[in-house]
């Protein structure tokens, strides 16, 4: 039988082992979602104008849910941040992402995801706190409060046409422990891993 790409997440890392245990005695997974639709970057962003990574906004704040992120960025600046080469942040307690800051910490993250061929593209986001995810201006996933680390379910999205796609992820971390991670299958590849970094790309606008 084909293992499940949830499956496959979990054997590749060994310290989620726990995890896989209950999912193996879990009655059924959740039937996964299924996007169409998505808009790629119109006009597409020039290669000359392309810098690595992903553009991130940090706000130091304490919040319970994305709409509250959201609330205090109404009244308050954010600190642009070095950007976020890929989405692979499994930190403990150490440092949010790219910011300088351990606890407390909101963050826009922008740019562009590179689909380089039509097809079905498989996504999962790994999260611990809240996470809100946008790709080709449709959102396709959202747990926007407090919880400790998370998988989504399997993230199905079908491209109809190949080339740079926006990317605006809102996430926040109010204590201990953050994650964010944001695994792919894409067409022609057989196995869940990383969204590489070289797919990732920002303007810096």
């Amino acid at each position: 039988m084909k293992e499940s790409v949830i499956y496959k997440v979990f054997k590749r890392q060994a310290r989620f082992s726990v995890f896989l245990l209950g999912l193996l005695i879990a009655p059924a997974i959740a039937q996964a979602d299924t996007f169409t639709g998505l808009k790629p970057a119109s006009p597409q962003p020039d290669a000359a104008d392309l810098k690595p990574g992903l553009a991130v906004t940090y706000y130091g704040v304490k919040v319970n849910s994305i709409k509250e992120l959201e609330e205090n960025m109404g009244y308050m600046d954010g600190k642009p941040g070095e950007p976020i080469p890929m989405l692979n942040y499994q930190v403990g307690n150490g440092n949010v992402l790219t910011a300088n800051s351990n606890d407390m910490v909101g963050a826009i993250i922008k740019g562009f995801i590179k689909m380089e061929q039509p097809g079905r593209y498989v996504f999962m986001v790994h999260s611990n706190d809240g996470v809100w995810v946008s790709i080709g201006d449709k959102l396709i996933y959202e747990d926007p409060d407090v919880h400790a680390d998370r998988f989504s379910d399997e993230i199905i999205v079908e491209i109809s046409e190949p080339g740079w796609y926006p990317v605006h992820i809102k996430y926040f971390e109010k204590k201990n422990t953050a994650t964010l991670e944001l695994y792919w299958e894409a067409p022609g590849f057989g196995e869940l891993d990383y969204v590489p970094a070289e797919v990732f790309s920002h303007t810096g606008e």
